[in-house]
């Protein structure tokens, strides 16, 4: 059996470590789909014209808060990270 030195398996081991904690760090991650500006460009072409907050959700989804259309009308509204499309919108009363 080789022998191999002690310096040598700690750094396989940390090398190992390295790449197990980074990979799962940035799989599934996509510029276009987490990118605030491509969300904002999709509700000025759904006719929101000023929104209070946009979150990015861990499942997978945009949460918009207090979305104004140009009528005046607010809506709170989900849109799914990707295609963007419309999940949940509910209007707010006031």
């Amino acid at each position: 059996m080789t022998k191999v030195s002690r310096i040598v398996r700690l750094a396989c081991a940390a090398t190992a470590i390295a790449l197990a904690t980074a990979v799962p760090a940035s799989a599934g991650h996509d510029e276009v789909q987490d990118d605030p500006a491509v969300v904002a460009e999709r509700l000025h072409r759904m006719g929101f014209v000023e929104w209070r907050k946009l979150s990015w959700d861990r499942h997978g989804f945009w949460k918009i808060d207090d979305a104004r259309r140009q009528n005046g009308h607010v809506y709170d509204l989900t849109l799914e990270a990707g295609s963007f499309d419309l999940v949940r919108l509910n209007r707010e009363r006031g």
